[in-house]
């Protein structure tokens, strides 16, 4: 069946409704263009109390318990795109979307939506995966999945395809997750990734054809680049709340079990933290992850008088810190287009996590005396700095969303 009917309709998919703030960067440049919009999300599957429809920043966001239906093609129909864009290219529901689409006549994209794993870090995170995944199947049986599953298989129309992904998935589970390998599965029109680094992954690592992905920069950094930066005293007390000038920024990376790290480890992590800070009479306030659920941690935070936001002005934040901490936030980058000094622990509970930023890019403590004695020293290498986001992140001149609208709108 393919849908001849050319709808000027943009459908964004994500797992969640959280990521919806990828898709409202673009989205008054597609209904500048004519289009209209919506994104689907499977929140529903996740979490509970989820609301079937609602609207943010005037972008209609539906889940899926919306339609009444498990079937996904019927939802697509039902709201009958032109153009479907989704935020991930490796997942069993991402394969079923591209084959969908495929048999619509639907142009599909895949929209990057944070800078891909280095190619150094690849074996230490599939050795942790496996390491984590062993003797625990039964935890790969939720109500996510399970959709997955029966949209993906209901497509594949054939015993011995659905016998042959399950051989697969066996011998090599991680390509179907995390490290994909390209097939016609994930066939889309166009991968869009933020940086050059990015590209030879997408090429390299996951064999995908070099006319299939481009580099279109990071959205957000059009953002940043064009916000100004604004009084110190009116961000202290306007902002943050507080009178102190001498705070520390901590980027939140959500570590996740793959690293070992719970929520009880994440809190152990941050009151030495904290408390290395406050003999040095530093404030510590942390940029949550999007992902990060806190509802265990707020009388922690209190009692330990830690500030924390999951939305807040990034630029002004980063910009008048003393300097930030991170263990390998892909954020970082931020910091570094401001010459702000990162600092990354890599004592105690942080011994052992990969280094995916070169030294002197971002500076590393394996010990933490070392840490306290060189607090108060700020001097970042500006030349390695300047040569590692030329290399990594490219020209960042904001531009990237015009550049990502362009793209798939010549490409429909």
């Amino acid at each position: 069946m393919k849908n001849q009917r050319k709808n000027k309709k943009v459908l964004y998919f994500d797992n969640w409704d959280k990521g919806y703030r990828n898709f409202l960067r673009l989205d008054v440049k597609f209904k500048e263009k004519g289009y209209d919009t919506i994104l689907l999300h499977t929140s529903s599957l996740i979490d509970k109390d989820v609301v079937a429809e609602k609207q943010i920043e005037g972008l209609k966001l539906r889940d899926i318990s919306y339609y009444r239906t498990k079937r996904l093609k019927k939802m697509i129909l039902k709201e009958n795109p032109s153009i479907i864009i989704m935020l991930n290219i490796s997942f069993i529901i991402d394969r079923a979307i591209v084959k969908i689409c495929k048999d619509l006549n639907i142009s599909v994209f895949h929209l990057s939506h944070g800078k891909l794993i280095p190619k150094e870090s690849i074996d230490i995170v599939k050795s942790a995966v496996k390491k984590s995944s062993k003797g625990n199947l039964l935890s790969k049986i939720s109500k996510k999945n399970i959709f997955a599953g029966y949209n993906y298989f209901i497509e594949l129309k054939s015993i011995k395809k659905i016998a042959s992904f399950f051989i697969k998935a066996v011998k090599n589970p991680m390509e179907y997750t995390l490290f994909p390998k390209f097939s016609s599965e994930l066939e889309v029109k166009k991968s869009l990734v933020y940086y050059p680094s990015d590209y030879d992954i997408m090429i390299n690592e996951f064999g995908f054809p070099k006319d299939m992905v481009k580099v279109v920069g990071n959205p957000e950094l059009d953002i940043f680049y064009n916000s100004i930066i604004i009084d110190r005293e009116l961000f202290l007390s306007e902002y943050l709340g507080t009178i102190s000038n001498k705070y520390i920024a901590y980027i939140d990376d959500g570590l996740a079990l793959i690293y070992g790290w719970d929520t009880n480890k994440w809190l152990l992590f941050l009151k030495d933290l904290n408390e290395t800070l406050k003999s040095k009479e530093l404030k510590l306030v942390i940029k949550l992850h999007p992902r990060r659920e806190i509802t265990d941690c707020i009388d922690f935070f209190e009692e330990n008088d830690i500030k924390y936001f999951y939305d807040i002005d990034f630029k002004n934040f980063i910009h008048h810190s003393l300097f930030v901490v991170s263990h390998f936030s892909s954020v970082i980058v931020y910091a570094l287009l401001l010459n702000k000094k990162v600092k990354s622990p890599r004592w105690g509970l942080s011994n052992g996590l990969e280094e995916k930023y070169p030294q002197g890019v971002v500076y590393y403590y394996y010990d933490k005396q070392d840490f306290k004695e060189s607090i108060f020293n700020l001097e970042v290498e500006t030349g390695l700095i300047q040569k590692f986001l030329l290399d990594s992140v490219g020209e960042v001149n904001g531009t990237s969303i015009d550049k990502i609208i362009n793209t798939v709108l010549n490409e429909v």
